[in-house]
């Protein structure tokens, strides 16, 4: 029986020409092909984007191996980590810094004493997001916590910040962790509106069979 009656919270974050990306890459523009102005038919637009840019998920390609593995790329991900119920941890206001397991366990605790479950984390570090500037500071998940979080059985882990790992990380210790442990992971939600509980989460990525990762329309449902 599906629920007669449910809230829907987008937890997506706003892409555009002003929305920041990682120092670098490419951020989204738009240019329009066919105006509705000239042809009296249809508008047509063409994007340039990373799909590193807003709200996304990260292929094992992003981190390892070559592009042309399909198997390894975004639209090849299967789909049951995205799809499901989860859980919101709040651990907000946290700028910067490094995300613990022992700043996870007090939160996590009460969700499996009250048979919430764990298998899919969101994660909330911030209260407000300026989406057009950039922050070089930043909370990042540890590697303990991500061990911690597979031991108890998590597939998913999802974080409000640009990544997992620290900004100047040149090894990405944390994304190797949760590859090395069979997880997937989502960045730069907007958990803003967003109380910490358990929520059923939406947010499939699209099926880029050649990208190593996927603008997500990532919502919650309560």
């Amino acid at each position: 029986m599906f629920p007669s009656d449910f809230e829907i919270i987008d937890i997506s974050q706003p892409v555009n020409s002003r929305t920041a990306c990682f120092p670098g890459d490419v951020p989204f523009s738009k240019k329009l092909t066919v105006s509705h102005h000239e042809s009296n038919i249809i508008n047509l637009t063409a994007m340039t984007t990373s799909p590193h840019v807003g709200t996304h998920a990260d292929a094992v390609s992003h981190i390892k191996g070559s592009i042309e593995e399909v198997a390894t790329n975004i639209g090849a991900a299967p789909l049951e980590p995205y799809v499901g119920a989860c859980l919101v941890v709040d651990v907000a206001p946290l700028t910067s810094g490094m995300i613990t397991a022992e700043m996870l366990r007090p939160h996590i605790g009460e969700a499996m004493a009250s048979d919430i479950g764990v298998k899919r984390i969101l994660i909330k570090t911030l209260e407000v997001i300026d989406y057009e500037k950039w922050q070089n500071n930043y909370a990042y998940l540890s590697v303990g916590a991500i061990k911690w979080l597979n031991s108890l059985g998590t597939i998913l882990v999802g974080i409000d910040t640009p990544s997992v790992d620290q900004i100047d990380s040149k090894e990405l210790s944390t994304h190797h962790s949760l590859d090395e442990r069979h997880m997937y992971w989502l960045e730069n939600l907007d958990l803003t509106r967003v109380e910490s509980g358990p929520y059923f989460l939406v947010a499939a990525p699209l099926k880029f069979m050649e990208l190593e990762a996927s603008p997500l329309r990532a919502i919650l449902l309560r």
